[in-house]
């Protein structure tokens, strides 16, 4: 892992100027900036969800507590530490843990060392929840949301279920308002519940959220990278992911599940790229997994190379200024693809594709609600969310793009379908419902 910092010689990161350039002359015609924050006009993930200064009037997340089950927050990024509450973040990497290292290990939750992001994908996923208007880098959703960090997943990004399901059981201690959960638990992308093993990992799992959610705590899950179709599954090549080499291809049906995004009660999202970019109609991201009855509703993802061309069509989000793995790969890339990092006011900006970059702008949309209306169980800002969306019909003429891609078709009606459930989600009529 390199040792660079975010001033070293090394970093060949864009400069704001270099980078806003790019996003000016891709996306100045089609979309308004979302806010006076320097990379915002980059950021046309937040202007087609409508996250902008109307919004802000109205709502900003104020007061909400969102916990974000990941690989931990930078704690010294400026995108984050104002929102961040590091006194009820706790990490859940135990002694031990598989793929961990060991600076990541805690017994308890007064190891704060143990919440730096040494993968990056956390850090990324808070900043789209709730970075701070500061005129520094971007804005989030809800940028005045309280952040807890809920640290399960390692260094290499593993997110194992022990440590998913411990993360979630302390966020209904905490009664936290809504938790984001841009994973799937490892080893198993699909959990069979005709395998004891898998069973007993499932309702470990169910049996976490459920604790969760009776005490408040609205779910939010990534509906996955893997362009299945989560209603009619087929196959599950990549289980499982730990130890190395041990996956076996396997036929997977209705009996199995992909965990937290099937767990009774979660909100599952998926992915779509620049809706409104012209030319760009199939909406849908290419890796984005869908489900009629599982997908909930949809968000901006990104979709690399898909509107534009560029990797600007994938979500901007802050990386950690210190060391970590996303942004050591991210990083060498930029001569080759321009303003894929970029470095503000000494801050690690990235662009990343996902439904991962998906779940935190529903989640910050949730934040908006709960903001308005404290008192409502999950289950009423769940169908606060959905009621506030703005429907997405199934794309014209959709097409699976090559023989891996399970989604053999969009089903359902323009206002709730297989691809994107009840539609875009929409933080001004959140905020405003």
């Amino acid at each position: 892992m390199s040792t660079a910092s975010a001033t070293s010689s090394r970093v060949t990161a864009a400069t704001p100027g270099e980078l806003t350039a790019i996003c000016e002359d891709l996306f100045g015609d089609v979309y308004a900036a979302p806010s006076a924050e320097p990379l915002a006009v980059c950021q046309w993930d937040m202007a087609i969800i409508d996250a902008d200064a109307s919004t802000r009037a109205i709502g900003t997340g104020e007061g909400v507590r969102v916990g974000v089950i990941d690989s931990g927050i930078d704690a010294t990024h400026a995108d984050i530490a104002p929102n961040l509450d590091l006194a009820a973040s706790c990490s859940f990497i135990r002694p031990g843990t598989p793929t961990a290292l060991p600076a990541e290990f805690a017994t308890s939750c007064t190891n704060k060392a143990a919440l730096r992001d040494f993968y990056g994908h956390g850090t990324h996923v808070a900043s789209e929840i709730a970075a701070p208007i500061n005129g520094i880098g971007i804005a989030g959703v809800a940028p005045e949301a309280t952040l807890v960090a809920l640290k399960a997943c390692t260094a290499e990004g593993y997110c194992f279920v022990d440590a998913v399901a411990a993360a979630l059981r302390y966020a209904g201690d905490q009664r936290l308002d809504v938790v984001n959960m841009s994973l799937f638990a490892d080893p198993y992308l699909y959990y069979c519940q005709n395998e004891a093993e898998q069973r007993a990992m499932l309702e470990q799992l169910k049996s976490a959220a459920r604790y969760a959610q009776q005490r408040g705590v609205l779910l939010v899950a990534s509906a996955g990278n893997q362009a299945d179709d989560l209603q009619h599954p087929t196959i599950d090549d990549i289980s499982p992911d730990y130890p190395p080499d041990s996956a076996v291809t396997r036929q997977v049906r209705n009996n199995c599940r992909v965990a937290p995004a099937e767990l009774p009660g979660v909100v599952t999202v998926s992915a779509t790229g620049p809706v409104g970019y012209p030319g760009y109609d199939m909406n849908i991201a290419d890796y984005s997994s869908v489900g009629m009855g599982v997908v909930d509703v949809t968000a901006p993802g990104g979709d690399y190379f898909s509107a534009t061309g560029t990797v600007q069509d994938a979500v901007l989000g802050a990386l950690p200024n210190t060391p970590s793995l996303l942004w050591d790969a991210f990083d060498p890339l930029e001569p080759a693809l321009p303003g894929i990092t970029v470095v503000d006011q000494g801050q690690r900006y990235g662009f990343l594709n996902g439904t991962s970059m998906s779940a935190p702008h529903a989640t910050g949309v949730a934040a908006l609600i709960i903001e308005q209306h404290p008192g409502w169980s999950p289950g009423a800002v769940a169908a606060a969310l959905e009621r506030t969306a703005t429907p997405l019909a199934c794309p014209a003429n959709w097409q699976p793009i090559d023989e891996a891609d399970d989604r053999q078709r969009c089903y359902g009606s323009p206002n709730r379908n297989s691809f994107f459930g009840a539609g875009l989600v929409n933080a001004y009529n959140a905020a405003t419902s």
